[in-house]
């Protein structure tokens, strides 16, 4: 598969992780706490798509349920097990980890059917049905991650 726009999304996310990472102490609690919690999120859901992505390639069914991406719990475990600058090197290796197994996959690979459920932070269901894979990691590259972007140059740019 053609990774150019995933790569060019992932840039531009750890762009603005790195310009929200220099403002550290003038970004306020508030939005340090989501930022964190978006981090984390993003470093979960490039998890599952790496386990998705190897089961195809295993010739296995693959399956994306976000349930843990969006568990509270698992998030404040991991926030709380971790530093700032580690959950930024995690985000940074799942990032990488799901470029070269996508840019691994053929062509034909990427138009196999996968299961998708998704949730929303407060757990409900917001769908559940087949996407093929290449749709999966369309949604990824133009909607998921540019709205993280978004979202972490507007903590940047808020006022303590």
């Amino acid at each position: 598969m053609d990774t150019k726009d995933l790569a060019r999304a992932y840039e531009e996310l750890l762009a603005a992780v790195e310009a929200f990472t220099a403002r550290g102490r003038v970004i306020g609690d508030a939005d340090r706490t989501a930022a964190d919690w978006l981090l984390t999120h993003i470093a979960l859901t490039d998890r599952m798509l790496a386990r998705a992505a190897r089961a195809l390639m295993a010739g296995e069914k693959a399956r994306v349920d976000n349930d843990g991406c969006m568990s509270r719990e698992a998030i404040a475990a991991a926030i709380a097990s971790s530093t700032h600058a580690e959950r930024v090197a995690t985000l940074r290796h799942g990032a990488a980890q799901l470029l070269e197994l996508v840019g691994r996959m053929p062509w034909d690979m990427a138009l196999s059917d996968v299961a998708v459920r998704l949730v929303d932070r407060g757990g409900r269901e917001v769908f559940a049905g087949e996407l093929k894979w290449v749709d999966v990691i369309t949604v990824r590259t133009h909607d998921h991650l540019p709205g993280h972007v978004r979202a972490l140059r507007q903590f940047v740019t808020n006022r303590v």
